[in-house]
């Protein structure tokens, strides 16, 4: 793994934690909230998707394999 690679890694362990709690939380309230109160519900689902989208992303960064350019053959 090169530097970068072990930074995004990181940073996406850092974005994942809250992203994942304010979706919990987000859907734990969906059964409990009535009708009116659902503006909370799709506000906390948007704000971990704000946060899991550049996660997925920085995960992506990662873990990808980059290509090896091929050696010229010999003429």
């Amino acid at each position: 793994m090169t530097g970068g690679q072990i930074a995004a890694l990181v940073f996406a362990i850092l974005l994942l934690l809250p992203g994942g709690c304010f979706l919990f939380v987000g859907l734990a309230f969906l059964d409990e909230l009535s009708g009116s109160d659902v503006s909370f519900v799709l506000l906390m689902v948007m704000i971990a998707a704000v946060l899991l989208v550049p996660a997925g992303f920085l995960f992506w960064v990662a873990f990808r394999r980059r290509r090896h350019p091929q050696p010229d053959p010999p003429p």
